[in-house]
């Protein structure tokens, strides 16, 4: 499928925040390991979920995303008001709402009218290298998972 995109413009400081402070919670190790068979058992009260930054949550759950071909998962709780601006992911990304309400856009442009409300138990897929936005209007947790190396790079960089 071929895509047109309209040419990049700027994001808000806040924007640009989350995304950076998103790239460096994916690029977080896991926070357990695994056994030499590559099972993983996690138990719900007792999920290593690391501290909150910027109302964010990230809790490794399995793999390595950063590694080449390599199987992945992790959840995000995010608070009200996230949001995260346009970005890519090099590889799909796979998505299921866990709890909350989890609102996702496609395209270069934050476009909050374009937007889709996801509640728990829908699944999102967003294909390489297509431009999203997403954003939470209550406490809401989403386990994205996908095969590696996963990385998040803003539409339009940040202004410094």
């Amino acid at each position: 499928m071929n895509h047109c995109f309209a040419p990049r413009r700027a994001i808000r400081p806040a924007l640009a925040a989350a995304l950076l402070v998103l790239a460096a919670l994916v690029a977080a190790p896991p926070a357990h390991a695994q056994d030499a068979d590559d099972n993983v058992f996690h138990s719900g009260d007792s999920l290593p979920w690391g501290a909150p930054n910027d109302g964010v949550r990230f809790l490794p759950l399995y793999g390595d995303m950063s590694a080449d071909g390599e199987v992945f998962a992790f959840r995000l709780e995010v608070q009200p008001g996230f949001e995260l601006g346009p970005h890519t992911h090099p590889v799909t990304e796979h998505m299921t709402v866990l709890s909350g309400r989890f609102f996702v856009g496609v395209g270069e442009t934050m476009d909050k009218e374009a937007g889709t409300a996801y509640g728990p138990g829908s699944y999102i897929a967003i294909a390489a290298n297509v431009p999203a936005y997403m954003w939470a209007d209550e406490e809401t947790v989403v386990q994205v998972q996908g095969v590696g190396p996963f990385s998040t790079h803003p539409v339009t960089p940040p202004q410094g």
